[in-house]
């Protein structure tokens, strides 16, 4: 770990998944999604997001999003913005979830730091978020 950053680590629910396709031909979906989730652990609260997500063939796919989290991180209460880039195909995946510079604020104003999602075989949605507080 880097001096000044800290960890924290818990779960997720996704409370809400509304999707719409607004292009499918070729083999390959365009989809729009509005998502919700309850955090727990290390943080504490709610996020909203929107995804765009492109869905195509063999299992390949990839994201971008924009999530809107207001909770508490360690006990520190606020907001925070994420932006989530991902692609995945036969060959592996990658995924980036970074905090927006400059969108902390409360006793959160000035947070930084990425946070790491895992996804177990049973579908439950851990987190690890490495983050400062300038």
């Amino acid at each position: 770990m880097i001096a000044g950053m800290s960890t924290t680590t818990g779960r997720f629910d996704l409370t809400r998944w509304d999707e719409d396709t607004y292009h499918d031909e070729h083999g390959v979906r365009l989809v729009a999604v509005s998502v919700a989730k309850a955090f727990e652990g290390g943080i504490s609260g709610t996020s909203t997001a929107r995804l765009l997500q492109a869905l195509a063939k063999e299992g390949a796919a990839a994201y971008v999003g924009i999530e809107h989290v207001s909770a508490a991180v360690d006990g520190r209460s606020g907001t925070f913005v994420l932006q989530h880039c991902a692609v995945a195909s036969d060959t592996g995946r990658q995924l980036t979830v970074e905090v927006v510079p400059n969108s902390g604020s409360g006793q959160l104003a000035g947070i930084s730091g990425e946070l790491t999602i895992t996804v177990s075989p049973e579908g439950e949605h851990t987190y690890s978020f490495t983050y400062e507080l300038g």
